[in-house]
């Protein structure tokens, strides 16, 4: 039989049905009828009726709407809801609120499983060996040692820039999405404001303080309204682009890209931005200043994307990214050793590049050195 749910249709397997009501009922059942009470902006519900010997027993069946934004855009997001709310309802104190039977997976023959008890979820993967696929964090800290780069490190860093043209160049025009992805930019618990939850108390930080802190999220939530609905760029995207472990290399040159994570849609900078600003905090790392080496290696990535994608657009909507990234890699925490005038820096990059109207490549040692008014 086949079920409707907003603009989305789904087959299902009566049989299959029958015998998941079974196990999850503890008795046999016979399937009547599945007739559909409704659907609203979340959740369609759906009645299912079944027979155990001369009783009838009824049963409501309820499916997230993917359609409509609301967070509710993906398959996890979807399982998500339903898990949450079928803890909740169990937790409830007894006698006020119906039972929750279960929470089921569709797959993909029509068939139905239990997840209802779930205590956790395991991802399963193919090995990726270190002697054989080396991060690409290892090439980065060579360079800041040794203070120069290879031929193969130019090639590398166009392969990084190809496969990112070649993922953003799978487009989806969706409203929803692109502008969910620039929302979870600023207030995900993973991104911009999540990680600046996660600093110490900025009463004891000696390179930032409250005031600056706010004045980042302020400046974001600006960028935000300004470029959410440029929903013509939306665009298939890796989510979490970095050299630590995300990106490696085989011997043949060919990018491993790992860890495709938060979201399948949405704003190519955030990709660009991602790998571009380790090009700048692996020189300001070890060196405190943006050196020739990768100054030029910032340029021959970001030259290559261009080359590709032709997207100069870019250029203004990647404040707000930079911000996101600049706020991870001067993290006290995630980076224990960097010196506080580095961290310095790399805020004064975040607050100056909010406060331009459009990312200039060329001034970037400005956006480091001068202090903020």
């Amino acid at each position: 039989m086949k079920i409707q749910v907003g603009s989305a249709a789904y087959d299902m397997d009566s049989k299959q049905i029958e015998s998941y009501l079974q196990t999850v009922l503890g008795y046999p059942v016979n399937l009547i009828s599945i007739e559909k009470l409704g659907e609203g902006f979340h959740n369609a519900g759906f009645l299912v009726v079944f027979s155990n010997g001369h009783k009838t027993g009824r049963i409501v069946m309820r499916i997230v709407r993917g359609d409509t934004g609301w967070g509710h855009d993906y398959l996890g997001d979807r399982c998500a809801v339903l898990l949450l709310q079928h803890r909740l309802i169990r937790l409830a104190p007894r006698g006020t609120c119906t039972n929750s039977y279960d929470v089921a997976t569709l797959m993909q023959d029509g068939s139905i499983r239990s997840i209802g008890d779930s205590v956790e979820f395991l991802h399963f993967m193919e090995e990726v060996k270190e002697s054989e696929n080396p991060s690409y964090s290892q090439d980065l800290f060579r360079i800041s040692e040794n203070g120069t780069i290879s031929d193969t490190d130019k090639i590398r860093a166009k392969e990084i820039a190809d496969y990112l043209s070649g993922l953003h160049s799978t487009k989806k025009p969706s409203a929803i999405l692109y502008k969910r992805h620039i929302r979870d930019l600023i207030g995900h618990g993973e991104m911009l404001m999540g990680v600046i939850d996660t600093y110490p108390d900025p009463e004891n930080l000696e390179f930032t303080s409250n005031e600056e802190l706010e004045r980042i999220e302020t400046e974001a939530v600006r960028w935000r309204n300004k470029i959410k609905y440029l929903f013509h760029r939306c665009s298939r995207i890796h989510g979490d682009i970095h050299p630590f472990g995300n990106v490696r290399f085989t011997n043949e040159n060919s990018i491993l890209a790992l860890d495709l994570s938060r979201e399948e849609f949405g704003e190519p900078a955030d990709d660009v931005t991602g790998m571009s600003i380790n090009y700048i905090f692996f020189s300001i790392w070890k060196h405190g200043r943006l050196i020739p080496t990768f100054r030029e290696l910032f340029e021959v990535f970001l030259n290559r994307y261009l080359e590709k994608t032709g997207d100069t657009e870019i250029f203004k909507v990647m404040a707000p990214f930079y911000a996101f990234r600049g706020m991870v890699v001067a993290h006290p925490q995630y980076y224990p050793d960097l010196e506080t005038r580095s961290r310095r820096k790399i805020f004064n990059f975040v607050i100056n590049v909010l406060g331009e109207e459009t990312f200039d490549p060329a001034k970037v040692e400005s956006y480091l050195e001068k202090e903020p008014s």
